[in-house]
């Protein structure tokens, strides 16, 4: 009874870190050159575009590796970087590929690399390179998804500014439809009334817009606290 006990509990801690992670690296094989490839997938919440920026970028800043399919008038679902070398991987030379296409809140990201033509490394021919290449895809998602959380962030909190800028000016008016009210005759008053109904809707308009982003920065939090490497 409390092995099956211990048992429960493990499973639940266990599902609670699944759903506290904020990516999971999964291995899997995708069809590439009409052959089915080792690789490993990962899910995010950014675009395609701002994924594929971001990879480039990383391997540039970090490995100093050009890759080629997203550029100022690029933008493939394929990125590529031939002939190159990660000591921390191998110390041949590779071709690494990511193909990173749109899904439903985001989008999704294969990566693979080969040893060149029809030679791709995978966990069961080339373990320790495979275990490299995850390495990597770690280091990129963990630094990746921070920057990418932060600037939503800062960019929620500034559309918040905003729009609480829009309700003090809509008290403001309105404290001055009432104030020329008090003076006014009867049909100016009743037109001073309506404006301020007018903006009375638009004030909980925009609250309602306030609080949807308050929910999105407190989904955001979270989702900052789950970025754990897998």
């Amino acid at each position: 009874m409390k092995k099956i006990k211990l048992l429960l509990l493990l499973t639940v801690l266990f599902s609670i870190k699944l759903t506290a992670q904020t990516y999971r690296i999964d291995s899997t094989n995708i069809s590439f050159e009409n052959k089915l490839r080792p690789c490993f997938e990962v899910n995010y919440d950014a675009d395609p575009k701002t994924v594929k920026k971001a990879w480039s970028k990383f391997l540039d800043k970090k490995y100093k590796i050009k890759t080629k399919g997203i550029g100022l008038l690029t933008d493939k679902d394929l990125i590529s970087a031939r002939d190159v070398t990660i000591g921390s991987i191998s110390d041949k030379r590779m071709d690494m590929y990511a193909i990173i296409t749109d899904i439903s809140g985001g989008s999704n990201m294969k990566y693979f690399m080969s040893f060149g033509y029809d030679f791709f490394i995978g966990p069961d021919n080339y373990s320790k390179e495979f275990e490299g290449m995850k390495t990597l895809l770690n280091d990129f998602s963990v630094e990746f998804l921070n920057k990418y959380y932060g600037d939503e962030t800062s960019r929620i909190l500034k559309q918040i500014k905003h729009y609480e800028r829009d309700i003090k000016k809509d008290n403001k008016s309105i404290k001055k439809n009432v104030r020329k009210s008090r003076k006014a005759s009867s049909a100016e008053a009743t037109g001073l009334e309506a404006r301020n109904n007018t903006h009375n809707g638009d004030i909980s308009n925009t609250q309602e817009k306030i609080n949807a982003l308050q929910h999105k920065l407190e989904d955001i939090k979270v989702k900052q606290g789950g970025i754990t490497r897998n």
